[in-house]
């Protein structure tokens, strides 16, 4: 993990290194335009892993939960707002989820995708 984080670091300092570009009231020299695309490179590092640690925990919450665990949902965060996608077997189980997921460290929204679908079963041996 903090191998990837240095080379996703190093990545973003190469990528803004090459597109940075001074702010009106900033000086515009080399160490200055460097300085700014470094601190842009920082920031979207630290938004993709804080993403990233929200999705570990979100799904680290799942599993510990009885009821969560046993459906298979998806789930994914972008700028912090976390999406449930998934088939389960109740509005209770999906609420549950959601409940969870927005009540998780760094969340700032949940959008639900959650289908609720019910199984029957075949009466055919």
């Amino acid at each position: 993990m903090i191998r990837t984080f240095y080379i996703a670091l190093a990545l973003f300092i190469v990528v803004a290194a090459g597109t940075g570009m001074a702010s009106e009231n900033e000086e515009t020299g080399p160490m200055e335009r460097a300085g700014a695309a470094l601190d842009r490179g920082i920031d979207r590092t630290k938004d993709f892993l804080s993403d990233t640690a929200i999705t570990a925990r979100v799904k680290k919450r799942f599993i510990e939960d009885e009821f969560v665990k046993m459906w298979k949902i998806k789930v994914s965060t972008s700028d912090r707002v976390v999406t449930l996608e998934g088939d389960v077997a109740s509005e209770k189980i999906a609420q549950r989820a959601v409940d969870i997921a927005a009540a998780t460290k760094g969340v700032i929204k949940v959008n639900n995708s959650l289908e609720i679908v019910t199984r029957t079963h075949s009466t055919a041996r």
